[in-house]
């Protein structure tokens, strides 16, 4: 185990790859956006002043289109007039904004289409510090972005995630980590909600009786590992491919709240439930296990290859290397096709 010196992590796979390949994350959000349109209901203010909906960690913008026009909708219902509302979309600066702003004028589900008086704009920082001016946002939303780290504590040997090694050191300082981090969140989402605002997230969480993202994250790293074994990596450069991310557990998510609120926000609702799976579901319908591995590999790669080839040297072709490891991916889940299991975190946060 190595201390990590890589201080940020990576954004998505640019030039609208992760928006191609994230029907998992569209899947999993599904789940809780009925809780973004009830909270969008609660927010009091009408058309007298714009209101401000955050969405938090957006990446290429396709996951963030059906949850803001369910919630754009949801706060106009009660208003006689379509009074103006600024969209701000957030997400790490090495983001692929370009490709959100294209789809925002662009796609068919685009939030402006049929909408008036949307102002969106996107700000590059993370959401562990203060994106936002203080009391400005009135709603927030946040889907599949929680479980990434603001870092990398450790790298291990033994395994693509540290929270997955055997190492109990390793495991022990990611879950410092992730203590860490969502206070960092917390008080700064405290600073910019606007009283009596609400912030809905959903995100991967830790399961009773496991992470429930073994599987695929084990067949990921086994890849890497095929690589390693025919001479296409070194030892040094497979040890610096660590992912930054690992699923909280319901009484980590808590914890701040032990008191009763933290910062005046109070967790209104929380929730575990299995994730879905719609690549195995087309799996069923068709039978088809190649695709079945090309879609696993396509969003394995898009959402976390990345943060692998982050620390190699920039003259390494990574693109090269990131396709190797997806053939050898999706062979691996061809040849033994299984249903993914994993969790959904889903909470509702309120300003006091």
């Amino acid at each position: 185990m190595t201390e990590d010196r890589r201080p940020h992590i990576a954004a998505m796979l640019g030039g609208g790859d992760y928006n191609l390949n994230s029907a998992l994350q569209s899947s999993n959000l599904l789940s809780a956006v009925p809780l973004l349109v009830e909270a969008a209901r609660s927010i009091a203010t009408g058309p007298s002043r714009p209101i401000v909906l955050a969405d938090y960690g957006a990446s290429q913008g396709r996951n963030s289109m059906l949850p803001v026009s369910a919630a754009i909708d949801a706060m106009r219902a009660g208003w006689e007039s379509a009074g103006p509302i600024t969209i701000v979309h957030t997400d790490l600066p090495s983001n692929d904004f370009a490709s959100l702003f294209a789809m925002l004028e662009e796609d068919d589900a685009s939030y402006l289409r049929g909408r008036a008086g949307l102002y969106p704009a996107a700000i590059g920082r993370s959401y562990f510090d203060t994106i936002l001016p203080p009391d400005s946002v009135d709603l927030g939303w946040s889907s599949n972005a929680l479980h990434w780290l603001s870092h990398n504590p450790v790298d291990v040997p033994d395994h693509g995630w540290a929270i997955l090694s055997a190492d109990k050191g390793a495991r022990d300082a990611v879950d410092v980590l992730l203590a860490e981090d969502w206070e960092r969140f917390l008080r700064a989402r405290a600073v910019e909600l606007r009283s009596g605002a609400k912030l809905v997230c959903q995100f991967m969480g830790r399961g009773p009786d496991g992470h429930g993202f073994e599987w695929m994250a084990s067949a990921f790293w086994e890849s890497w590992m095929d690589l390693a074994r025919d001479g296409l990596l070194s030892p040094e450069e497979l040890l610096a491919m660590t992912a930054p991310s690992a699923g909280r557990s319901t009484a980590q998510i808590e914890q701040p709240f032990a008191g009763g609120s933290f910062e005046g926000l109070r967790l209104e609702f929380i929730t575990t439930i299995q994730a879905p799976d719609p690549y195995w579901d087309a799996y069923q319908d068709d039978g088809d296990a190649e695709q079945l591995g090309r879609s696993w590999a396509s969003m394995m790669r898009a959402a976390n290859g990345p943060n692998f080839v982050s620390g190699l040297s920039p003259t390494r072709d990574k693109a090269a290397l990131l396709d190797a490891m997806s053939d050898r991916l999706a062979r691996r889940i061809a040849q033994a096709p299984q249903r993914s299991r994993s969790y959904n975190v889903m909470l509702v946060l309120a300003k006091d």
